[in-house]
C-alpha cells in the first residue's frame, strides 16, 4: 500500500533529515534568487518603491509585471519538486513513482477525473455566489494577459501543486508513517504542518487565523483522505492542480496570495460563507470518488500501519516497488 512504500530502501533519520534540508535550501532559498534580483533591480531603478503592507506577496508594488512575477513565484516549487524526485532514489535507494503511488503506473485518469469533477463544482459555486450576491466580481478582461496567464497556469501550477502533493501526500506522510501507529496519525499530522505553513499568507491577515488556516488544515486532511483510501496521490494531485488554476485565471482578490491578472476581481465576498461552501464542495468530491472508484470502508483509516519489511528489502541499494494492481477503468 502506499504508506508501505515509505518502508523501502535506505531509511536511517539523517537520509530523511537530509532531504528535508536539501529540499528546502533548493527551493526556498535558491529558488528564491531570480524573483529577490528582480525586486533588487526595480528598488534601484525607484527607491521609492515599497512593498504593500496589507499584502507583502504583492509584486505590484515594485512594479513587476504581474505575469513576469507569477511565473518567478512558481520557480520555488518546480525546483523543490525536481530535486525530491531527483534525490529520492541515491538517497532513500527507492524508485520516483513509490512517492507518487502505490500501483502499478500513476494513473492519469484518476489525476484528471480528480481536475475535472472540481472544476465543475467551482465553476458551479462561483456562478451561484456571484448570482446570489454575497459575492462581488469586476470584469478585468484582457484577451492576450488572458491567454497567456492561462497557457502559464496550465504549465506551471501543476508543477507547483505537485512539489506540495509528493512533499506532504508522499514524502512527509510516508516519513511519518514509518514512526506513528495508525494511518489518521499521518494523516492529521501533515494536514497540520500544511495549514501551519500557510500562517503568514496576507489571506490570514485579512480573514483571520481561524477562518483562513481551517481552510487549508481542511484541504490537507481531503487530500490526505483521498491519498489514503486511493492508494496515491493522484486525486489530490488533480483537485489540488484544477484549484489553483481555476483560482489564477479567473479569479482574484487583493488579499490573495497569488496576484494574477485574472479574468475576475472579487470585490467583496464573505469568508466565512465561503469556507462553508468550500467545506461542502470538498465533502461531495470525497462522496463522489468513492463512489466512482469503490473505495474500502472508512475504518481502513483507523487501521494499523504495518512496519514490517523483509531483510532483503531493506538492504537492496535500488530495490523493486510492490504493486497493487490498478483497477481503473
Amino acid at each position: 500500500m502506499f504508506l508501505e512504500q515509505g518502508n523501502k530502501g535506505r531509511n536511517e533519520i539523517g537520509r530523511w533529515v537530509a532531504m528535508i534540508i536539501i529540499v528546502v535550501i533548493v527551493s526556498q532559498i535558491v529558488g528564491a534568487i531570480p524573483l529577490q534580483i528582480l525586486i533588487s533591480s526595480k528598488l534601484s531603478e525607484n527607491p521609492d518603491l515599497h512593498p504593500n503592507p496589507e499584502n507583502f506577496l504583492d509584486l505590484a508594488a515594485y512594479e513587476i509585471d504581474p505575469l513576469t512575477g507569477f511565473a518567478l513565484m512558481m520557480i520555488p516549487f518546480i525546483l523543490g519538486l525536481f530535486s525530491l524526485l531527483i534525490l529520492i532514489k541515491p538517497i532513500h535507494g527507492r524508485s520516483v513513482r513509490s512517492l507518487l503511488t502505490g500501483n502499478k503506473d500513476f494513473r492519469w485518469k484518476r489525476f484528471f477525473w480528480a481536475a475535472g469533477i472540481w472544476f465543475l463544482l467551482m465553476a458551479i459555486y462561483s456562478i451561484f455566489a456571484t448570482l446570489s450576491g454575497y459575492q462581488n466580481i469586476k470584469l478585468q478582461f484582457d484577451p492576450k494577459t488572458l491567454l497567456i496567464l492561462t497557457g502559464l497556469s496550465v504549465l506551471l501550477l501543476p508543477l507547483q501543486t505537485g512539489f506540495e502533493e509528493v512533499f506532504f501526500r508522499g514524502y512527509l506522510m510516508q516519513g511519518f508513517s514509518r514512526i506513528l501507529k495508525f494511518r489518521w496519525m499521518p494523516l492529521l499530522a501533515t494536514s497540520i504542518i500544511f495549514g501551519g505553513l500557510h500562517i503568514f499568507n496576507p489571506e490570514v491577515k485579512e480573514f483571520g487565523l481561524f477562518i483562513s488556516l481551517s481552510q487549508y488544515v481542511w484541504f490537507g486532511i481531503i487530500f490526505g483522505i483521498c491519498v489514503l483510501m486511493d492508494d496515491g496521490i493522484e486525486l489530490a494531485w488533480g483537485v489540488h492542480a484544477m484549484n489553483n488554476i481555476f483560482l489564477a485565471v479567473f479569479f482574484t482578490q487583493d488579499s490573495s496570495a497569488l496576484q494574477t491578472p485574472a479574468l475576475f476581481r472579487i470585490t467583496a465576498f464573505n469568508p466565512l460563507l465561503d469556507l462553508i461552501a468550500f467545506l461542502i464542495l470538498s465533502t461531495l468530491f470525497i462522496y463522489l470518488a468513492r463512489t466512482k472508484f469503490k473505495w474500502a470502508k472508512w475504518t481502513i483509516l483507523l487501521e494499523k500501519i504495518e512496519h514490517k519489511i523483509t531483510q532483503e528489502e531493506d538492504y537492496l541499494p535500488y530495490p523493486e516497488d510492490e504493486y497493487v494492481e490498478d483497477d481503473d477503468k
